[in-house]
């Protein structure tokens, strides 16, 4: 892939550069200061970063970096994770619609949007020096995939006006419109904008001189198919289940509902989760269920049923009928290779070096956090979707005509990407491993944050 030298840039610079760059030139730091634009996307898949780079695109980054989201793959988890070096505080739920069980009710949802106080202060939005209101992304829903894309290229105007203004080294901008144009707009606006926004951080570099570090990441994938919902809670129903916003009672369900997405999240009575899974595991478009008991995460779907050991940073795979996970065969492989302790056990750094391009990738640790710690509320039965299918909101199913999603465990909608002209990234990178991928230790950050905050 044809890469432009810094000196080409910098020369064309000289050229391309007009009054207009000077006066803000006077407001930047001094000459040997190189300051760092930091653009997290939300939504946007590592596959379609990489065809855009073999087309030229991007061209004066390093090459792109898959990124491990945890699961469910959605946007509060996995921003979470990414910015927990930064000192990004807990999500009480895996969305901002969740089940609190120490209230036994729902909280959050759509109206905590308008609210700042709940919305942005006190959570993980709070780190970034450019995000959009709750307001302009509740719009971005208004009218799809227009509204999507005019507030696409809107934040992005807004974000890099904003960068130039300020004289922060460490500068972080969050745009999430990229996530609804790809749900309701499909790959070909996705695919647009992101071209543009090539376009516009070609001129920011140039503008600056070379002077300046640029990074882009997401938080995961998004996979572009045919999709069709499956019928979660109407099986649930038939086996005599009560779905409802508290839990009333050995038979009753709480799931919160938020988006058209490909997992679902249960709240039940805990002598109820393995007959919740079971029933769950046969719908048609259900790929897996998982469920936290007795100190261990269980399995369960068409393919068999399996167990999920941990012991410090140790993992066991162990089959009761079938393959769920497809992890036989790697495993099998590391027991020849030396890989496995006797008692079937593997460290955390084997299996994710194994199974980082797998199917499901990085499947044991992310299963296990996604039950135990990833929120302080985590589900009692988790359910990842095939490809191809979705649950969500029945509001949504009213308007938006469904083009891609996110939140299934496998590759494609756990997939985000790193892309940065700082250095040559590892291939693959888990999100809580962004910022040393970067070299840009947490002490290092989380001072170029504080003194933003003195500043303020």
């Amino acid at each position: 892939m044809a890469r432009w030298s810094l000196l080409s840039i910098l020369l064309l610079g000289i050229v391309m550069r007009g009054p207009e760059h000077t006066e803000h030139r006077t407001r930047r730091p001094g000459p040997d200061s190189v300051r760092h634009l930091i653009l997290s996307l939300d939504g946007v898949g590592y596959a379609l970063v990489e065809a855009l780079m073999r087309e030229g695109h991007f061209a004066f980054f390093h090459r792109p970096a898959r990124l491990i989201a945890p699961f469910p793959t959605l946007t509060n988890p996995a921003f979470i994770e990414i910015l927990k070096p930064l000192g990004a505080p807990p999500s009480p739920g895996y969305e901002d619609y969740y089940y609190d069980p120490t209230t036994n009710a729902l909280r959050g949802g759509f109206w905590q949007r308008f609210r700042r106080r709940t919305f942005i202060e006190g959570t993980f939005r709070e780190l970034f020096d450019y995000h959009p209101s709750g307001v302009t992304m509740t719009l971005e829903y208004a009218a799809p995939p227009l509204s999507a894309w005019l507030d696409a290229q809107l934040s992005l105007q807004k974000a890099l006006g904003r960068f130039k203004r300020s004289s922060d080294e460490l500068f972080i901008a969050y745009v999430s419109a990229t996530d609804p144009l790809a749900h309701l707009g499909g790959e070909g606006l996705l695919r647009r904008f992101l071209v543009t926004l090539d376009q516009k951080l070609e001129q920011l570099f140039i503008e600056f001189g070379g002077r300046v570090h640029i990074t882009l990441f997401s938080d995961h994938g998004n996979l572009f198919a045919r999709y069709r919902r499956a019928e979660l809670q109407e099986a649930l129903r038939a086996e005599g289940f009560r779905l409802g916003n508290r839990l009333e009672g050995e038979r009753s369900v709480v799931q919160p509902r938020y988006g058209l997405v490909g997992c679902a999240v249960f709240y039940i009575a805990e002598a109820q989760e393995p007959r919740v899974a079971e029933v769950l595991a046969l719908v048609p478009g259900v790929d897996l269920v998982a469920y936290h008991r007795n100190g261990m995460v269980y399995v369960v779907g068409p393919r068999g049923r399996a167990r999920i050991e941990r012991r410090g940073d140790r993992y066991r795979y162990l089959t009761f009928t079938g393959d769920p996970l497809l992890l036989m065969p790697i495993l099998d492989r590391l027991r020849a290779e030396g890989g496995m302790d006797d008692e079937g056990f593997v460290t955390d750094a084997d299996l994710f070096a194994a199974t980082h391009a797998h199917s499901y990738p990085d499947a044991l640790r992310r299963l296990w956090e996604g039950l135990t710690s990833s929120v302080r509320y985590p589900a009692s039965v988790l359910v990842s979707l095939e490809d191809g299918y979705y649950d969500g909101s029945d509001v949504f199913d009213l308007f938006a005509i469904l083009r891609a999603t996110h939140g299934n465990l496998r590759r494609a909608q756990t997939e985000g990407f790193v892309l940065t002209t700082v250095k040559e990234l590892p291939e693959v990178i888990r999100a809580a491993d962004v910022w040393s991928a970067l070299d840009l230790p947490p002490n290092e950050a989380s001072r170029a944050l504080s003194a933003k905050e003195m500043r303020r």
